[in-house]
């Protein structure tokens, strides 16, 4: 039965996207056991219906990182391209609501330390994060105020 094919395939995808929003690409993997003309069909089904769209998905991802998970510009960067993001998309919406990194990091730091708390601490919280080196010391200077 030619349907039965696209409907497996396009019942896995659904319920892969129940969990979590995915990039096409990520939906794409998934769905390598069936034939790329089935694969092709599934995913513009799912694009025309809105249910992936790596735009929407890469917004999502980078409004999680804010207070407490901020994380910098070059790791978000390096988690989206994992995940499968498009690098155009990556570029434009980083774009879009790229404010100084400066800022970011002050945020970051706020939303965990103190002025009173150590500032080695508070160094390698934000380098584990991902935030320039280069940064790193004018921003503590700046929040411990020294």
């Amino acid at each position: 039965m030619p349907g039965t094919d696209y409907q497996n395939a396009l019942e896995l995808a659904l319920r892969k996207l129940r969990s979590r929003d995915r990039f096409e690409k990520e939906v794409r993997v998934f769905l390598s056991e069936f034939t790329p003309d089935t694969v092709d069909r599934v995913i513009e089904f799912l694009k025309d219906r809105r249910i992936i769209d790596d735009t929407k998905t890469t917004q999502t991802l980078i409004e999680r990182h804010t207070g407490k998970r901020l994380v910098g510009i070059e790791r978000l960067r390096a988690e989206l391209m994992e995940r499968g993001a498009p690098e155009e998309t990556i570029d434009a919406v980083l774009g879009a609501s790229n404010s100084d990194e400066r800022l970011k990091m002050l945020e970051a730091l706020s939303a965990k330390f103190t002025p009173a708390d150590s500032r080695v601490k508070a160094a390698r919280f934000l380098f584990s994060r991902g935030f320039p080196d280069e940064e790193i010391e004018s921003v503590l200077d700046r929040f411990f105020g020294t």
